[in-house]
């Protein structure tokens, strides 16, 4: 069954080495393998055979080292947003450090695109309590929506109580700049949210579990937001010796992500997370809780 609702399908473009599972030295990135641009072209080629367009948050220092497939991502008609330069948290950062790496992957996408970047997605969903201030810095530097705060606390990110559907964020101002959060699924009238959507929650969760959230979401005229780091259908890439927790986290059921990734473009409508966006009414929320 293909439901009729517009669900956002969205691409972090990192790789294996990039993200904080492992927190490898930005002054050892360049001795790693580079896997990236084979797992993106993967990712495409699923894409265009199902006829889907997405989403791509591309890494400023991916960007810069793959102009081609930048470009080819452009070309193919998919919408282009940045995910920072160096993959460094933003509650790590001073606000003038935050819009130094933000301006710079922005202009480096846009050498290469000839388009202006409007999209962002924080590494690791970093827009905590501690970072709301970026909020500020993306409106003045012309962004029109985020996707950046996880609506479930976790030990790394995430921030209780934050709406888990798109919305115009309100902390000590209104903003204009639209917030697109990934989808969680909330029983118990709320009491309780469950992640489903992407990343280790989606390689672990079986698709059952993930088709009825999706659903769930679907029938209260919802859209869903799924992601996906083109590393999560690289069963080849360098298994490293780490804690067992973090690397159960990042190799944990790679094998499935392709498989997931086709069943929900087979059963769904996706498209770019600003098309969907344009499609719904957004509200203005207080997010100044606690």
């Amino acid at each position: 069954m293909n439901y009729e609702l517009l669900n956002a399908l969205t691409i972090d473009v990192e790789d294996w080495y990039h993200g904080n599972d492992f927190n490898i030295d930005l002054e050892l990135w360049d001795t790693c393998q580079d896997r990236v641009f084979e797992s993106t072209k993967k990712v495409l080629e699923i894409l265009a055979h199902n006829h889907v367009k997405a989403t791509f948050f591309i890494l400023g220092y991916v960007a810069e080292r793959h102009p081609q497939l930048v470009k080819e991502i452009c070309q193919q008609g998919h919408e282009i947003g940045t995910h920072g330069y160096r993959h460094r948290l933003i509650y790590t950062q001073r606000p003038a450090e935050y819009r130094e790496e933000l301006a710079r992957s922005k202009i480096i996408i846009e050498d290469i695109t000839g388009r202006a970047v409007k999209a962002h997605r924080a590494p690791s969903w970093s827009i905590t309590h501690k970072s709301l201030w970026a909020l500020d810095i993306l409106e003045e530097e012309g962004f029109v929506y985020d996707s950046s705060i996880f609506p479930l606390l976790t030990p790394l990110f995430g921030l209780r109580g934050a709406p888990c559907f798109p919305y115009r964020p309100r902390f000590g101002r209104a903003y204009a700049i639209t917030e697109f959060p990934p989808s969680v699924l909330e029983i118990l009238g709320g009491a309780i949210r469950i992640p489903f959507s992407g990343g280790f929650f989606l390689r672990a969760l079986p698709y059952g579990f993930i088709r009825r959230a999706i659903k769930s979401l679907n029938v209260t005229g919802l859209p869903a937001m799924i992601y996906i780091h083109p590393w999560e259908l690289d069963v080849g890439q360098p298994i490293l010796r780490a804690p067992l927790t973090k690397r159960f986290i990042h190799y944990h059921n790679l094998e499935t992500t392709e498989k997931k990734l086709q069943m929900l473009l087979c059963e769904f409508r996706f498209a770019p997370a600003g098309e969907v966006l344009a499609s719904i009414n957004l509200d203005s929320i207080n997010i100044s809780g606690p």
